[in-house]
């Protein structure tokens, strides 16, 4: 079904009166902000960019400040009233992917007071859907983090308090899970969480019982401290699928997810990094080029090679704000975890793989009989026939909609010019072991290409404009006779992963430590059995 877009004026209503008031500067006029949902006509929590004539963004003392690359917004609670120059401004209002973004022009009068009312509205409901949001990768001090989840309209929350060290110490009377409280939104957020970053791959350790108490090292590998976090049932998360350890890890059963919707994306920019093609430079690999669509190739190819070898994985999202300029849930999982889940179920489904990620678009999928990610289908060892269905939903135009099983797809919509909603079925024959998932692309059309440009950053780790947005599900598993999935030429790329990878832990493992990776690395990949 397609969706039509409503016209900005149905989108917000903005009402900007001018009333008698005094300004400190009569070149000056005070702003007074108000947003609420068009629905409920409530008060909400927003991210707010105030810029005046001479292109300045504004903060007010005290706000959460979120910068974008070089905008400057904050977390607003629903109301603001502040002080800026007199003449024509910008206001700019967004709430997660939920909400259709707002760019509303206003003058300010000086020394006048302008009331400007701000409603927002709700394209799609989640929640009633049975979905709650949250992200992995949050460096963000938690206490600090409460505003900037309640703007982004976020379930949970998590924060990497650890990060390579020092020694994380997470207070007695609070524990390991915050209730954070921003206005009359509880949210809560997971703090005893760990991020190891060496040249052996980012791993998030999310919702830890306990800190880690061995000390990071560059010459040691993840291992311990993946392992550690697995027998304290924490959600291990891998940066991507060619993170060089990630193999190894998941094959040794310490992984439970790995990020499809990860920092090489962020508000109206990407990173352009085809150096993480082929870390760890096994020969004959493919590279991909420094296109958003080659990086997103890059993230859904190797996480396709991962699934292709048995290996059960859910599809990860995860921002980086606070190491990088972008906001808290950019991207993000939207998890199907029961009413009114604690934080312990919220992770438990997710490592179930009942979610998909998304930085835009909302995707769903499902079986004739209902079977969705994460939920596998056992067919005898003749094999049988499985009915898919995937439905896009979005606030800006598709580009694309396709089923995808063991890496390849079966099933792409045929996508009009300005469709915001699609549909597309598939009945796969399936006779050996299979997994099945959804994915699906849009295009940021908020932004001229003139304002788009401006979101760009040279040197050594560079950034570029994109207008590219995706999502992505977490497989439904398909057995047959009992075994899963199981692809030579991903199992052959897999060895020969693994075989680098051991020459790179040779190169790279202090000898106080090579020995208990090499004691516990697997040396082939054998199939798996469900």
């Amino acid at each position: 079904m397609t969706y039509a877009r409503n016209t900005i004026a149905a989108m917000a209503l903005i009402s900007c009166l001018s009333t008698g008031a005094n300004a400190a500067d009569a070149k000056t006029g005070i702003l007074e902000l108000t947003i609420s949902d068009t629905a409920t006509g409530l008060e909400i929590p927003a991210r707010v960019r105030i810029r005046d004539r001479f292109g300045k963004d504004h903060v007010p003392p005290g706000s959460a400040p979120v910068p974008i690359a070089n905008d400057r917004w904050f977390a607003c609670s629903g109301r603001v009233r502040m002080e800026i120059p007199a003449g024509p401004a910008s206001v700019r209002v967004e709430r997660g992917t939920e909400y259709r973004p707002l760019i509303q022009n206003i003058d300010i009068e000086p020394s006048k007071t302008v009331g400007c009312e701000v409603k927002i509205e709700r394209w799609i409901d989640m929640s009633e859907r049975g979905y709650a949001s949250g992200e992995n990768h949050l460096h963000v001090p938690a206490d600090e983090l409460s505003a900037m989840l309640a703007a982004e309209d976020l379930d949970f929350g998590t924060s990497l308090s650890w990060w390579n060290g020092p020694k994380m110490e997470i207070s007695g009377e609070r524990g390991c899970i915050y209730g954070l409280k921003h206005g009359n939104r509880a949210i809560s957020c997971s703090v005893c969480d760990a991020e190891v970053e060496h040249s052996w791959g980012a791993v998030y350790l999310i919702g830890l019982r306990a800190p880690i108490r061995i000390a990071s090292d560059g010459r040691r590998s993840n291992l311990p401290f993946v392992r550690i976090a697995h027998d304290q049932k924490a959600l291990v998360c891998y940066q991507a699928g060619w993170s060089r350890e990630v193999l190894t890890d998941a094959l040794l059963g310490y992984v439970d997810v790995v990020n499809v919707c990860n920092n090489n994306f962020h508000r109206h920019k990407y990173q352009p990094r085809r150096r993480y093609s082929n870390l760890l430079n096994v020969q004959g690999f493919p590279e991909y080029p420094n296109t958003p669509q080659g990086m997103l190739e890059m993230n859904w190819r190797t996480y396709y090679r991962l699934l292709n070898c048995g290996l059960r994985l859910a599809a990860g999202a995860g921002s980086a704000t606070g190491a990088k300029t972008t906001p808290v849930g950019y991207n993000r999982a939207y998890v199907r975890a029961g009413a009114n889940p604690t934080l312990s179920e919220f992770l438990e489904a997710w490592r179930r793989g009942r979610n998909f990620v998304t930085n835009g678009p909302m995707l769903f999928l499902r079986t004739g009989k209902n079977q969705r990610p994460g939920d596998t289908i056992a067919l005898p060892s003749k094999g049988g026939a499985v009915s898919f269905e995937a439905t896009a939903m979005s606030e800006q135009p598709l580009r694309s909609l396709e089923i995808v099983a063991n890496g390849r797809v079966v099933r792409e919509a045929d996508i009009a010019d300005k469709q915001y909603g699609a549909k597309v079925t598939a009945s796969l024959v399936v006779d050996e072991g299979t997994w099945v998932a959804a994915r699906c692309t849009e295009e940021d059309q908020l932004l001229s290409d003139e304002q788009l440009g401006r979101y760009s950053k040279g040197g050594s780790l560079p950034e570029e404009p994109c207008r590219l947005r995706f999502a992505h599900t977490s497989p439904v598993y398909v057995t047959v006779g009992g075994k899963g999935p199981f692809v030579p030429s991903s199992v052959k790329q897999a060895q020969a992963m693994l075989e680098a990878f051991e020459l790179f832990a040779r190169k790279t493992a202090s000898a106080e430590y090579l020995d208990e990776l090499l004691e516990a690395l697997p040396k082939e990949i054998k199939s798996a059995r469900d």
